[in-house]
């Protein structure tokens, strides 16, 4: 387990996803392996994120990790990989649909620098920041993942609450908070790569400390 897997795998199950795509196959490609089934699946591994740095940390873990060059859309803030291999890697090892995902055994008895870059990576993605009342706070629909994130906080001695569910839109989530008491050892241990996020916090552990 590396830091640049931990930070793949949260960053799929935050704001990324796994999918397949069936397409058909191309004249050439029948002429030099006649087949008789001539609809082939497409493997895709792919993030999404108005973050430009964000997205270049991706391409840059995915280049250390597996030697792979993840292809940039610009007109989507996406960045995409192409391979069953690693479709399936990250599928074994928990990263899916939003309701679906979950942390491995790999990553839960991990290192504290592990666990750190993997939460790092997910609050990235999906944590919300409140100047006025001081907190950390996810909002997501896979509640065992978020038991999940509580247990690593609780490894780096971060207490968080969990609450919920709550319904909006048709749909039930859960929210994590880690309320102000805990935010300066979140900002020691993990803190943020999104730089607005970071700027915030800092802000508020700044104040905190006058």
């Amino acid at each position: 387990m590396t830091p640049e897997f931990a930070r793949l795998h949260a960053h799929i199950c935050g704001d990324g996803c796994l999918f397949k795509v069936k397409t058909n196959r191309s004249k050439k490609e029948l002429l030099q392996h006649p087949r008789n089934n001539t609809v082939r699946n497409r493997f895709h591994l792919s993030y999404c994120n108005n973050n430009k740095l964000l997205l270049k940390l991706f391409i840059k873990d995915l280049k250390i990790a597996f030697n792979r060059i993840g292809v940039f859309v610009p007109s989507n803030n996406v960045v995409d990989v192409q391979a069953k291999w690693l479709y399936n890697l990250f599928k074994f090892f928990g990263a899916g649909k939003s309701k679906e995902w979950f942390i491995p055994i790999e990553i839960l008895s991990a290192s504290n620098e592990i666990k750190s870059q993997w939460l790092k990576a997910f609050f990235d993605d999906e944590a919300y920041i409140s100047r006025t009342q001081k907190r950390i706070v996810l909002n997501i629909v896979n509640y065992k993942g978020l038991k999940q994130i509580q247990s690593l906080l609780t490894d780096l001695g971060i207490i968080s609450r969990l609450n919920g569910p709550y319904y909006h839109k048709k749909f039930y989530s859960y929210h994590l908070t880690i309320y102000k008491n805990h935010l300066y050892k979140y900002y020691i241990l993990i803190g943020f790569s999104h730089p607005e996020k970071i700027k915030i916090l800092q802000e508020i552990v700044k104040n905190m400390g006058t």
